[in-house]
């Protein structure tokens, strides 16, 4: 799934525990590869982030990003340094 697109929806396809919840057959959001190989994907049923390995999720239908998603995507911002003390 490397040409994935930022916002489009995945299905959880194995067993994936994110505080007592399993993922198994929810839908979450794409947002991006981690360094490990893993993807971060925002799941909407638990409120929270999930770090599955790639095989984990399958694409729900390639290349479409639903309206949801898509303003989702927008309103994020990843943390970053502002100040450096010390």
């Amino acid at each position: 799934m490397e040409d994935i697109k930022q916002g489009e929806a995945v299905i959880f396809i194995e067993d994936y525990d994110l505080f007592d919840h399993n993922c198994n057959g929810d839908e979450g959001m794409y947002y991006k590869t981690t360094t490990f190989d893993k993807y971060l994907i925002y799941v909407p049923s638990v409120d929270a982030w999930a770090e599955p390995e790639v095989g984990m999720v399958k694409r729900k239908r390639k290349g479409y990003i639903p309206k949801k998603y898509l303003e989702l995507c927008k309103r994020i911002s990843e943390l970053r340094i502002t100040l450096e003390t010390g």
